[in-house]
């Protein structure tokens, strides 16, 4: 480690080199034999091999003679005569210390920290010796030997040379005085006591509080700063905005205090206090009456070693601090020449740690302790033999035993004095010396990225820097190393040198994901950033009865004594998730976005990881297990954004069969968001397939197309138009219908013919997902309305046939459009959902909308002229005629049954009253029966003849018993008497028309005829113009181009259409302006 003089006179200078010119280094970072290797042998260090004279013997050549750069470390000599600095103070959210002194002259130094070079900004003279200091925001807490402590406001901004509150005012202001209380005198020390002494030992500010809490009472405002401070052995708790009585005096031991320090965690009602007796004591605020709620011992030392050996003699304790990553963990050090760490939620009656640092040359008093703000395994100690010590914890693999290791050193020069005084802020670590000289300690990226914890094989021995591009072919051994780098870098937060490795590791690890799942669940734990331990996770134990165990070094541990065993084994578990990867609360998120390439790194991992959680959460709900007592769906269901985002960004790496697999497990539980999460990876993939499309560059890519999900698809509008019905009869299936004889679908060629209408129009294919989410959200939102939920269904298939409409003009080509047969005329054919179909079907039934219904299922009814009727096919054989799937049978039969009976009824009864009254027929059933024939004529493209083979029922006899007998029934619609009573019926309507205008006892007569008309004009002409389009997209058809009888067909359908034009001329006579009916000629002539 890098050491040198310094110049007393107050001028900085950079530890390396001395006033000779010469180096000369300190350090433990050396391997035996090896004097000038400038790598450390943890495996050594940490190992247990040899006696400890040859440790103790090997570190000390390896310190004397070491050359590594370990440490880099700048010192600044204060200007303090009297060589007496006592303490040291840092401001949390600007670069500036304070530094206090037991001089009677200057005795109060602020020193900025900025990029690691000191300087001293400004030097005062307070009223008394300073022994200890605290800093937060701009208030300053300074203990004295006069039992005060005095708070100062000062004026950062100045001192750092920015424009502050007042140019004018001072730097640093008084604004209070604060008299602590000690337990009883202390003038005179009794006999076997320290001498008592009036010096403030410690003042620290609270953190924030939580509010709500029982601490702080609550007479203490919202946004108050509270201290404590330490006089002899007793703890004053003070709000510092009253400075009469204290908010809480809490006598701690019969001897002085050293240190005391709030928790940095929630609730922040935790302190720590420890003193010359060797009691550590542990107070929550919150308790009524005595606060000490855990306590034990500071041992001495520990013979034979850093990490076992008999426990010694009592030693008192200097210094104590929290982790900043685990509330529950402690370190204090002492006169022992050793540090301990504490976990409080194990008793600890017996008077040990968990854990012991030490360093096997030194034997001075550890004066200071202090955690690394950057990584919750390391520890940094100061000595009273001019060291600073860095120790390393590391969990054995089992987590039955914790080993720690010296990572790094900084000796100071001969003549420098004890360390009084250590902090860490970021990643470096401030030291204060009793001579008067602050330290700055940078540890090196190349002793981290060695002292870095490895989980991979062969990063457990790798000590270099992270390695560029891995060896090309199969991963294995160029992988592991790689992984060895990856943890060193992490380790080292160097998170852009990691992030590279990983993105050059990324391509290789997601050819097969399965394959090395391990590898990047490793990796994923290296970024994964943990969230802080919650305060509520943890409680201390019971505090265990008063014992010898306490007071007597030489008495048996309490029957209350921790388990140390468990006590050792919970702190490795901790310490083995802890110390791996990025720490508690890291701002991984803040240093994704400054590092583009983390944020890459991260999402090919998260990725990657994803892909290995959805196959093993599928197999594990195949298995039937469930994750912590969590369904797998639910977990799937909750990543629905992630996994559409990234199936959009690399959908490669999620073949469709686990995507189906995915969306499969959630539909039976939550259909709505199973469909959701679908659609979402079909636009997923559809968004890649354009964009592959425009870029010409992609091509070397493998290609990803729509077709590929048609497994997908299936399971989203399963049941579809091409499975067998399996929730009606099974005869039915085998009846001999209209429909074709299909040969049974097999699911593979279910997936051939939706994979098929894919690859013509994915788009139209995608919205009929959509239709189905919007059919199952309208009778989940029915609560029972029958007719609202049928004429909402209703209502979703026709705005779905026109956005149908709109997509197939605007994609695919004719040919394509032909294979899939969807005519948005129809919107029985716009989806390939058999639940949706069925449900609309239905709606019509109950709507008694008979003419929609025989319409929209005439394309299952209706054979390719190509194709003999009588010829078994299977489904997509036939350019995917809907007469060729299985629903075909069930639509004929409900047609042949209800549908055409009850149009055929309506027709009868409307012609039945029109022959014995014409004028008595109301004129809106004229309009209503007269829009049924005209959309029946115009858009049924073939006669409506229903055969099929049913069971009849006969009536049981006196002689024979009721029975069942097969029959085949023929029910028809012939389009020549539709023709005729489209015919009759609008004649019928035209003399009720000219009714209503002959009454003249209403001066209003034109005008009710004209609005009688009107609606049906509009009507008719509207059905005009999509019964043109549909009858000439169907005329264009290459089958019935081909028909034999296609002549007659198109002579048929013109002769509709102009059928119901000459009707128009007809209806248009009354249907004019309502506002200026033409006045009836008799009418004019009789006034």
């Amino acid at each position: 480690m890098a050491t040198g003089v310094f110049d007393t006179r107050g001028a900085r200078q950079s530890l390396g080199s001395n006033a000779s010119g010469s180096s000369r280094r300190h350090s433990l970072l050396s391997v035996e034999g090896s004097p000038t290797a400038t790598t450390y042998d943890i495996a050594t260090a940490w190992g247990d091999d040899g006696d400890a004279a040859s440790r103790w013997r090997r570190a000390y050549i390896a310190s004397d003679t070491g050359d590594a750069t370990g440490v880099q470390s700048t010192s600044l000599a204060l200007p303090d005569e009297a060589r007496f600095t006592t303490c040291l103070a840092m401001s949390s959210d600007q670069p500036l210390v304070a530094v206090g002194s037991g001089s009677h002259e200057t005795n109060m130094f602020f020193v900025q920290t900025l990029d690691d070079q000191l300087e001293v900004k400004a030097s005062f003279a307070s009223k008394f010796p300073i022994y200890s200091l605290a800093f937060k925001d701009n208030l300053l807490m300074a203990g004295t030997d006069r039992s005060t402590s005095v708070l100062y406001r000062v004026d950062r901004a100045r001192l750092l040379g920015f424009s502050g509150e007042s140019e004018d005012g001072p730097l640093v202001r008084c604004v209070g005085t604060f008299k602590n209380k000690a337990a009883k005198s202390i003038d005179i020390a009794a006999p076997g006591n320290y001498v008592p002494t009036k010096r403030v030992a410690c003042v620290e500010f609270a953190p924030a509080y939580a509010p709500g809490s029982s601490w702080p009472p609550a007479s203490v405002g919202a946004g108050a700063e509270l201290f404590l401070s330490c006089l002899g052995g007793v703890l004053n708790v003070w709000d510092a905005a009253h400075s009469q009585q204290a908010l809480r005096v809490e006598k701690v031991s019969g001897q002085p205090l050293s240190r005391a320090t709030w928790s940095p965690h929630a609730p922040a009602t935790l302190v720590v206090a420890a003193g010359i007796d060797g009691m550590v004591s542990v107070m929550d605020l919150r308790r009524r009456g005595k606060a000490v709620a855990w306590r034990s011992r500071q041992p001495e030392g520990l013979g034979g070693g850093a990490t076992g050996g008999e426990i010694g003699a009592d030693s008192g304790v200097a210094d104590v601090a929290w982790s900043p990553y685990a509330p529950y963990w402690l370190a204090t050090g002492g006169e022992g020449a050793q540090a301990c760490v504490w976990d409080l939620r194990y008793a600890a009656a017996d008077g040990a740690g968990v854990v012991a640092l030490r360093h096997p040359t030194s034997h001075g008093a550890i004066r200071s302790v202090a955690w690394s703000a950057t990584h919750a395994d390391l520890v940094a100690t100061g000595t009273s033999g001019k060291s600073l010590w860095l120790h390393s914890l590391r969990a054995t693999e089992d987590g039955a035993a914790v080993r720690t290791a010296v990572v790094a050193d900084c000796r100071a020069a001969d003549d420098i004095g004890t360390v009084v005084a250590l902090d860490a802020k970021g990643s470096a670590f401030y030291s204060l010396s009793t001579c008067g000289d602050v330290y700055a300690h940078r540890i090196t990226q190349g002793a981290l990225a060695r002292a870095a914890v490895h989980r991979s094989e062969s990063g457990k021995e790798f000590c270099e820097e992270p390695r560029s591009e891995p060896d090309a072919g199969d991963l294995g051994g160029a992988e592991a190393g790689a992984l060895g780098g990856v943890e060193s870098a992490v380790y080292a937060r160097d998170l852009n040198a990691a992030a590279e490795a990983v993105l050059r590791l990324a391509t290789r690890l997601k050819r097969d994901p399965m394959a090395h799942a391990d590898c990047i669940r490793l990796l994923c734990d290296l970024f994964k950033a943990k969230p802080r331990i919650a305060h509520n996770s943890w409680a201390l134990p019971p505090l265990p009865p008063a014992s010898a165990a306490l007071t007597d070094a030489g008495a048996a541990p309490s029957a209350e004594a921790r388990d140390g065993a468990q006590a050792l084994r919970g702190f490795a578990t901790d310490l083995r998730q802890l110390a791996y990867g990025l720490p508690p609360g890291f701002p991984l998120e803040a240093t994704a976005s400054r590092l583009p390439v983390v944020w890459q790194a991260l999402e090919q991992l998260n990725m990657a990881n994803l892909r290995i959680r959805l196959e093993r959460m599928v197999a594990a709900a195949d298995a039937g297990a469930e994750a912590d007592g969590r369904p797998a769906w639910k977990d799937i269901a909750d990543r629905e954004r992630q996994i559409m985002q990234y199936v959009k960004a690399e959908p490669q790496l999620f073949d469709p069969r686990l995507l189906r697999a995915v969306v499969k497990l959630i539909l039976p539980h939550d259909c709505i968001r199973g469909l959701t999460l679908g659609l979402g990876i079909c636009q997923a993939y559809l968004s890649n397939q354009r964009m592959r499309e425009q870029d010409a560059g992609a091509s070397a890519a493998p290609a990803i197309t729509c077709a590929d999900l048609d497994g997908l698809v299936h399971v989203l509008l399963f049941p579809t138009v091409f499975d067998l019905d399996t929730s009606g009869n099974a005869a039915a299936d085998s009846d001999a219908m209209a429909a074709r004889n299909v040969a049974a679908p097999t699911v593979q060629l279910v997936r051939e013919r939706i994979g098929e209408c894919l690859a013509a129009c994915p788009e139209v294919v995608f919205e009929m997902v959509r239709l189905e989410i919007t059919i199952q959200q309208t009778v989940l939102r029915g609560n029972g309305e029958q007719k609202k939920v049928a004429a909402d269904i209703v209502s979703a298939l026709h705005s779905h046939a026109q956005a149908v409409r709109v997509l197939l003009a605007s994609t695919g080509t004719d040919s394509s459009r032909a294979r899939i047969q969807i005519h948005p005329t129809y919107p029985a054919t716009t989806t390939m959902s058999a639940s949706a179909v069925r449900l609309y079907l239905n709606s019509l039934l109950s709507t008694r909308a008979y003419e929609e219904h025989l319409i929209n299922t005439q394309w299952w009814r209706m054979s390719p002229p190509a194709v003999p009727a009588d010829e078994a096919h299977v489904i997509g054989s036939d350019r995917g005629w809907p007469s060729s799937f299985p629903l075909a049978r069930v639509l004929n039969r409900q047609a042949a049954v209800a549908i055409v009976p009850r149009l055929q009824r309506q027709i009868d009864v409307v012609l039945a009253t029109i022959k014995k009254e014409p004028l008595g027929l109301e004129p809106r059933l004229y309009r209503d029966t007269l829009l049924k024939v005209a959309r029946v004529a115009v858009l049924m493209q073939g006669e409506c003849v229903l055969t099929f083979v049913t069971d009849v029922a006969t009536k049981p006899t006196s002689t024979a018993s009721p029975a069942s007998t097969r029959q085949s029934v023929c029910t028809a619609l012939d389009r020549s008497m539709l023709s005729t009573v489209f015919e009759d019926l609008g004649s019928a309507f035209l003399m009720l028309l000219e009714a209503l205008t002959r009454h003249t006892s209403h001066r209003d007569a034109f005008k009710r005829a004209a609005s009688e008309a009107a609606p049906l004009k509009e009507s008719l002409t509207e059905l005009l113009v999509l019964g043109s389009d549909a009858q000439k997209s169907f005329l264009r058809l290459p089958s019935v181009v081909a028909a034999s009888d296609f002549e007659q067909m198109a002579e048929q359908s013109k002769a509709h259409i102009m059928s119901i034009r000459k009707y128009l001329r007809k209806l248009d006579v009354y249907a004019k302006d309502l506002e200026k009916p033409q006045a009836n000629p008799k009418e004019v002539d009789l006034q």
